[in-house]
């Protein structure tokens, strides 16, 4: 009943937002340009507007960032975005940095400040509603940089949309500023981490790196069900040590599991959560276990092997899946509609088993 209950408000929200879309779309949806066409050429400012902070988003844009550092130096990047993303892409890049506040409205508005200052905004999400067009209006650069867009005159320029993931369409749009460079050799840039931290020594089993938790609650393992998990793990891989990663806000949860569990191969590896800590880990594992959040692209950016959770949506598989040289998928059951929620512990147990030992053999 309850289930049910959310579905419908989540199907109301959503009508409201496309409400809000057509009608703001009929005063700020327009090509900046008035039709003329948009010049590449003389682009000298980019802004990358990220100011929805999930960090994932954030890791992939480092691509188009380094790609540009590389080979068009005469271009000065900008990176929108609250602190935690920001944080991040200024370790990683060293470029210039707006911090903004959460994705609003009112932030959207905040963003006239910024006008003339940009020749080009990058903003390539799958998803666009009336706060995006709001910021884009505000800011008011002459070129739009975005995806599967062309319905949206201010977007004046759409990427290839067979650049579906999303570092793939970072590098696309960047291939637009280098139009003579391979950039296939670009890499996933990270913050500093190897002399930052120092990790306990790990055992001499299998070592697995463990998160627990998503971005969403239904991308996160309940304090029950971990201790379901890591207890059914501990007693079918004999020589699996397995190493939590500590996460804002979850320490006690974590701590609490690791009590009521009591075994010699589960370690919180620390108490105190940092990026830094989570990507030394992850540098020297065998395996990381994780739900579908930013920790499977720093995975990615340093070739872990990866068993990690997804939903059954073939888009987000497309657009967010590992790109570790080796990883595997345990898929949830695919929801009924676009208003219900799978929670990401319903999986297989026989698919866990299976995929762990063929990342584990390889």
């Amino acid at each position: 009943m309850i289930k049910t209950l959310k579905a419908q408000n989540r199907a109301i929200r959503n009508k409201i937002k496309a409400w809000k879309l057509h009608r703001i779309s009929q005063k700020y949806d327009k090509d900046p340009l008035a039709g003329n066409p948009p010049n590449i050429a003389n682009v000298r400012s980019i802004a990358i507007l990220r100011w929805d902070n999930k960090l994932g988003d954030a890791i992939m844009c480092g691509v188009f960032i380094q790609a540009l550092q590389q080979y068009r130096p005469d271009i000065k990047i900008t990176l929108i975005s609250p602190k935690l993303c920001a944080d991040w892409v200024k370790k990683a890049t060293h470029c210039e940095i707006l911090l903004c506040d959460k994705r609003s409205q009112k932030t959207a508005l905040n963003f006239k400040q910024y006008q003339g200052r940009f020749d080009a905004v990058i903003e390539l999400g799958s998803s666009f509603d009336f706060k995006e067009l709001t910021a884009l209006h505000q800011i008011g650069a002459p070129i739009n940089i975005g995806y599967n867009k062309s319905s949206h005159p201010i977007f004046n320029i759409n990427i290839d949309s067979n650049a579906v993931h999303f570092k793939n369409r970072y590098l696309t749009a960047a291939q637009l500023f280098c139009r003579d460079a391979q950039l296939t050799d670009v890499t996933i840039p990270v913050i500093p981490f190897r002399e930052q931290v120092a990790l306990p020594t790990l055992s001499n089993s299998h070592n697995i790196a463990i998160n627990l938790f998503g971005s969403s609650k239904y991308r996160q393992f309940s304090e029950a069900e971990a201790i379901k998990l890591l207890t059914y793990w501990l007693t079918e891989f004999s020589n699996d040590h397995l190493y939590l990663m500590p996460v804002p806000d979850k320490v006690p949860v974590l701590k609490s599991i690791v009590k009521q569990i009591n075994h010699d191969r589960l370690s919180l590896i620390s108490d105190t959560p940092s990026l830094e800590l989570t990507l030394k880990l992850l540098s020297e594992v065998d395996l990381c276990f994780t739900p579908d959040t930013s920790v499977v692209h720093m995975a990615s950016a340093l070739n872990t092997p990866t068993l990690a959770i997804y939903a059954d949506d073939p888009k987000n598989l497309k657009e967010w899946h590992p790109l570790s040289s080796q990883y595997e998928l345990l898929l949830n059951p695919k929801a009924k509609d676009s208003n219900d929620r799978v929670y990401v512990y319903d999986f297989k147990w026989q698919d866990l088993k299976e995929k762990r030992l063929k990342l584990l053999q390889k």
